[in-house]
C-alpha cells in the first residue's frame, strides 16, 4: 500500500533523542512503524529518560506521528496522555462534546488553504490521549478493493470523508485517522488491495477494531475474504519465483532504516 512518508524520511535524530533508534535498528514494532509511515498515530509507546532543557521525565507514555512541514521536511510529534480534553481550533464546544461522548465520529470542517481554494479536514477524537485528531480528507488513501469486491469512486470518496460503508456481502467499514490501522469494521480481519503501477499491492489486516464496543464482530472467514486472501498469497509465491529468492520477513525490512 502506498505510504505518505518513505522510511529514508524518517528523523534519525528525533527517534534517536527519544530512545527508539540505536545502533541503526528502530526499535518500534512493524505495525507501528507502517502506522507512522502511513501518516497515523502508533500505539502507545513507552519513552525512557527523555531530557529537556531544564527537565528530565523518567518515563512516558504517548503515540507517535509524522507531519511534513512547509518545506518538505518531517518532523516527529508526541501525544502523551492528557488529564483531560485539549480543546481544539476547529470545533466548537457543542462538537467537542458531542466526539467526547461518541455521539459523534467525527466532523467535517471546510478549511482555507489558499485564496479562494478550500480543503476538507475532518477531526475526530482519540479516547486513549484524550486529545483531537485532525487530517485532510484528500490525503486519506482508499483501497480499490476489499476482500476482492471493487469500490466504486463514489464508495472510495465516502470512505475518506469518514461514512459507514457497507460492502456487498455484508461487510461494514470506517475509515478512521485514530486508529492504528485507519479502519474499523464488524471484522477482525480484512484483505485490502489497491492498484499501483498496473500492479496491485496487498495488504492483510488483522485485529481490527469493532464498529461499536458493545457489539460482537461477525466471522472474518468469509467467501470473499478467503478468495481474497489466496490470490494475495499466490502473487505473493509468484514474486518470490520470478526473482529466484525467498522474500524477507516483514520485522528485517521494516525496522532497519539507514541514515
Amino acid at each position: 500500500m502506498k505510504t505518505q512518508f518513505n522510511i529514508s524520511e524518517l528523523p534519525v535524530s528525533q527517534l534517536e533523542a527519544l530512545g527508539i533508534y540505536q545502533d541503526g535498528q528502530l526499535l518500534l514494532e512493524p505495525e507501528d512503524l507502517s502506522t507512522l509511515l502511513s501518516g497515523r498515530r502508533t500505539t502507545l509507546v513507552s519513552l525512557h529518560e527523555l531530557k529537556g532543557k531544564d527537565f528530565t521525565i523518567e518515563r512516558l507514555d504517548a503515540r507517535l506521528s509524522l507531519q511534513r512541514g512547509p518545506t518538505g521536511e518531517v518532523e516527529l510529534l508526541i501525544h502523551p496522555i492528557y488529564k483531560k480534553p485539549r480543546a481544539h481550533p476547529l470545533l466548537k464546544e457543542d462538537e467537542m462534546k458531542a466526539l467526547i461522548s461518541g455521539a459523534k465520529s467525527f466532523v467535517s470542517r471546510a478549511v482555507e488553504r489558499e485564496e479562494g481554494r478550500a480543503t476538507m479536514f475532518n477531526v475526530e477524537y482519540d479516547k486513549l490521549t484524550k486529545d483531537f485528531v485532525g487530517y485532510d480528507v484528500s490525503k486519506v488513501q482508499a483501497p480499490d478493493r476489499i476482500n476482492g469486491m471493487l469500490l466504486s469512486e463514489e464508495d472510495k470518496s465516502a470512505f475518506k470523508r469518514g461514512n459507514l460503508l457497507e460492502l456487498a456481502d455484508g461487510t461494514k467499514i470506517q475509515h478512521r485517522a485514530s486508529e492504528p490501522k485507519g479502519i474499523i469494521s464488524d471484522r477482525k480481519a480484512l484483505v485490502l488491495s489497491v492498484l499501483i503501477d498496473g500492479g496491485i499491492s496487498y495488504l492483510l489486516l488483522r485485529g481490527i477494531r469493532s464498529l461499536s464496543e458493545n457489539v460482537d464482530q461477525k466471522d472474518h472467514l468469509t467467501p470473499a475474504f478467503n478468495s481474497a486472501l489466496a490470490e494475495m498469497e499466490g502473487v505473493k509465491v509468484s514474486r518470490q519465483r520470478e526473482f529466484g529468492m525467498p522474500e524477507l520477513p516483514v520485522e528485517s525490512t521494516m525496522r532497519k532504516v539507514g541514515r
